[in-house]
């Protein structure tokens, strides 16, 4: 049965505290996929700086169409409004995919 891991695991599988290898486990594993690969998922002020906190893994199962992380400076024709929005929200920002689930 397909399913989808996902969710924020203040866990960063490079940098920062925590015990890197519960989430490098993860994303080696050959039931799952990274679609997002080692792209920052929030920004922190102070050391450590930006980090991939926030998952999305779908099962191998599942064809992954496109994924990424929705942060301002990705999107060149982001309103500027809504860029100062995604900035106020929260240090994490939306990861996203758009999968083939048939």
């Amino acid at each position: 049965m397909p399913f989808v891991l996902l969710g924020d695991a203040n866990l960063d599988a490079e940098s920062g505290d925590g015990r890197r290898q519960a989430i490098r486990a993860l994303l080696d594993h050959p039931q799952l996929q990274d679609p997002v690969g080692q792209t920052a998922t929030a920004d922190f002020a102070q050391p450590p700086g930006p980090l991939r906190v926030d998952y999305l893994l779908p099962s191998t199962g599942i064809t992954v169409r496109d994924a990424g992380v929705l942060r301002p400076e990705s999107v060149p024709d982001l309103a500027p409004d809504l860029a100062a929005n995604l900035r106020a929200a929260g240090r994490h920002f939306p990861v996203w995919a758009d999968l083939d689930l048939r």
